[in-house]
């Protein structure tokens, strides 16, 4: 996945199941944020939706908060241009030339725009977000998106970890838990993952006879994941179908294992 500036530390997951949470409906399409991660010298927002015309970028405006409350424009960032249909990409904004100190309280911007001659517009009303800066640098950082071909049996939570034991255990350290109904699929980025680590695809069924977790495989390797610096907007497809049970016991404070 592509390389993102970001801290595992404090991240503003705000993750759903199929579309990002605060879309809002635009002229020519939609646009929602669907994770940040701010720290002292950069910021990463995950943004999806979909668009209607054929050369699109998002623009990524950061704001930090002034003493008397109000915000002023710190840097910004757009992203690479896309086409029309679905999307779902990382953006990163870099202030390492002027970082901010930690609990600053920023605010991100997130705005569709559109190619109109040669130039690009505003596509329709912005989404904005705040939340206050980590006190790590976010450096080194990559994302995994994760897309389903097909659509989960039963209403369940689907977990991204990297892994340090048996192959059919979900343990390791937890970097995304994302919820999904009962015949839902899903697309969804997670940010923070450590560049060049190999994480596990877990679906945790909440309801039914078989609660035993399932491994998710990956398209390209039977059973992991890498966070890598490609590019982010590729997802690991992977299916509820194919999902393999966990053949080992689950550790005793699993949250997700079944009760």
């Amino acid at each position: 996945m592509r390389r993102l500036s970001l801290s595992g530390l404090i991240i503003g997951l705000l993750l759903a199941a199929v579309m990002p949470v605060s879309a809002a409906p635009l002229a020519g399409g939609t646009v929602g944020i669907a994770s940040t991660a701010v720290c002292k010298d950069t910021a990463t927002v995950a943004a999806g939706g979909t668009a209607t015309y054929a050369t699109n970028r998002i623009k990524i405006k950061v704001y930090a908060q002034n003493t008397d409350g109000s915000f002023h424009l710190h840097s910004e960032a757009a992203s690479e241009q896309f086409g029309s249909g679905a999307y779902l990409l990382a953006v990163t904004v870099d202030y390492s030339a002027k970082p901010v100190a930690a609990g600053r309280v920023m605010r991100i911007d997130v705005q569709l725009q559109r190619q109109s001659g040669g130039s690009f517009v505003n596509d329709g009303s912005l989404v904005s977000t705040t939340i206050s800066a980590a006190d790590q640098s976010c450096k080194d950082r990559c994302s995994v998106t994760i897309a389903t071909t097909d659509r989960a049996p039963v209403k369940g939570t689907v977990t991204l970890r990297t892994h340090f034991g048996a192959w059919f255990r979900p343990e390791g350290r937890l970097y995304g838990a994302i919820p999904v109904n009962a015949g839902a699929s899903l697309r969804n980025t997670v940010i923070g993952v450590p560049c060049g680590a190999s994480v596990r695809v877990w679906f945790y069924p909440a309801t039914g006879k078989d609660r035993t977790p399932k491994l998710l495989p990956a398209q390209y390797w039977p059973y992991e994941y890498a966070a890598t610096e490609l590019d982010g907007a590729n997802p690991y497809t992977t299916s509820f179908a194919k999902g393999v049970a966990a053949t080992k016991p689950l550790e005793s404070d699993d949250p997700y294992a079944p009760k």
